[in-house]
């Protein structure tokens, strides 16, 4: 596993969109926007297991990861990397993600009936830019 440089935790700590790729089925690229959480070292990303990125981690557990610099667009982090799985139970890590947004809780964002996981993101390739 590689380490996040300490160059760019600002972009990590900071309530920054970042952009998740997951690899689809047939092999083609499956890509959104996620709210994170990072605490140092991993990063985290806390989503509905109905949702596309869950059933594409399942098949295939590589995605990419880039947060922008949104005061500077040419400096970016890209974190490729396999993904670990863990409950999000009660929705505590949706909580953290979304308080770091500005939002009290995050359970307004879910569906009824929705189940939470969170992605531990277990970094591979580092590209810093």
């Amino acid at each position: 596993m590689k380490d996040i440089p300490a160059a760019y935790h600002d972009l990590l700590t900071a309530p920054n969109t970042a952009v998740l790729t997951t690899m689809r089925a047939d092999g083609g690229p499956n890509s959104s926007p996620v709210w994170f959480d990072f605490d140092g070292t991993d990063i985290r990303v806390s989503t509905i297991t109905d949702r596309a990125k869950h059933k594409n981690v399942l098949r295939d557990p590589r995605v990419s990861f880039t947060v922008i610099d949104p005061d500077k667009p040419l400096r970016y982090l890209e974190v490729r990397a396999t993904v670990d799985l863990e409950p999000d139970d009660g929705g505590a890590m949706r909580d953290q993600i979304a308080s770091k947004h500005g939002y009290d809780k995050g359970a307004a964002f879910d569906p009824p009936g929705s189940t939470r996981i969170t992605f531990i993101l277990r970094p591979t390739t580092i590209v810093e830019h």
